[in-house]
């Protein structure tokens, strides 16, 4: 009897251990599942760019050539800048509204459009003083078929490369043609043309 007393008491005992050890070990484990760790990269925004064209004549014609007769010629530049945040490809075609004139005077204006750079700060409208470009509209053009032919950006001439916050100035010559003969000049007399020019940036 005192011996199966001694062996209930010892298994008793024996018992704690295991379960201090399983104590111990679900404790060990809560404390790890409750450990965590962040990192934040806050304040993500998207802002568009922007595009905006000027002209330093704007709201001026930069031509009012009257009085004109065969073998007369003129030429003004007119700048075009941009206060955009991205760069861009400018563009020149005619604005909707041309006019060739009853007896089609346009047909007899022969106009060159050069495309460059004037010095320093030049800002008036019509100097020409210091340009430099090449040839972006040839002279074999009349205002005709300049008109025909560039009439949206898709066909617009030059294809600069504007860079944000830049300028681009233009040389517009003209040429009023003979035909050669009185009786085909004659019909010309005090007639008019009319033609606006658009400049167009895309990015």
């Amino acid at each position: 009897m005192r011996s199966s007393h001694r062996a209930a008491r010892i298994a008793k005992f024996a018992v704690l251990p295991a379960a201090l050890l399983v104590s111990a070990l679900a404790v060990s484990q809560a404390s790890y599942s409750a450990f965590s760790a962040t990192t934040n990269n806050a304040g993500n925004s998207w802002e568009s760019g922007t595009l905006a064209l000027a002209n330093n004549a704007s709201g001026t014609a930069l031509f009012t050539a009257t009085a004109i007769k065969p073998g007369d010629t003129g030429s003004k530049c007119i700048t075009v800048s941009t206060s955009a945040t991205v760069p861009s490809t400018l563009k020149l075609y005619a604005a909707a509204g041309y006019s060739a004139g009853a007896n089609s005077l346009g047909d007899h204006i022969n106009v060159t459009v050069s495309s460059g750079t004037l010095p320093g700060t030049t800002t008036t409208p019509g100097d020409c003083t210091g340009f430099t470009g090449s040839v972006v509209v040839p002279s074999t053009n009349t205002l005709t078929t300049f008109a025909a032919a560039k009439t949206s950006y898709a066909t617009g001439a030059d294809s600069f490369a504007l860079p944000a916050g830049g300028t681009r100035t233009y040389k517009i010559d003209w040429t009023f043609t003979s035909t050669g003969s009185p009786a085909t000049d004659n019909p010309l007399q005090g007639n008019t043309a009319s033609i606006g020019f658009t400049w167009e940036s895309q990015s």
